[in-house]
């Protein structure tokens, strides 16, 4: 391996291990821990057009009115481009509601850009996904 190539695996490595952290975070509704890993020009977007800047997502993560119980990503891919990155995949999350446990998947693409020798989430974009759920009969 070139040290080229070492450097673009660590970065990748970088930004699983930060996307890690962001949905443990959001798990626990901590801003504490997310504030720091997202940019001042965060946005978060979604395909309805629903558009969110970073002020807003964290008190939407602490006023999210269910109990999360899990939240894990999967089919995480990472690509790097000097000084941008890209994380893709799904997160599968479960919540309670009422009692009731709910599941969740979402699509989803984070940019993050380094600034200042650190990785910034920059951009959010998610994609709900159907559930898998067959109807009811009647």
């Amino acid at each position: 391996m070139t040290d080229s190539t070492d450097k673009t695996a660590e970065d990748a490595q970088a930004i699983l291990q930060i996307g890690s952290d962001i949905m443990h975070a959001i798990k626990n509704k901590d801003v504490a821990t997310l504030e720091p890993v997202l940019g001042d020009d965060f946005i978060y977007r979604t395909h309805f057009g629903a558009e969110v800047d970073k002020a807003e997502f964290l008190k939407s993560i602490v006023a999210f009115p269910l109990e999360i119980l899990a939240i894990r990503g999967e089919e995480l891919k990472v690509n790097v481009y000097g000084e941008t990155a890209i994380l893709t995949g799904v997160q599968l999350g479960e919540a309670r509601a009422e009692g009731k446990v709910e599941e969740s998947a979402v699509a989803f693409t984070d940019v993050f850009v380094r600034r200042g020798g650190r990785w910034l989430m920059v951009l959010a974009y998610g994609v709900e996904l159907p559930s898998e759920e067959l109807p009811l009969e009647m």
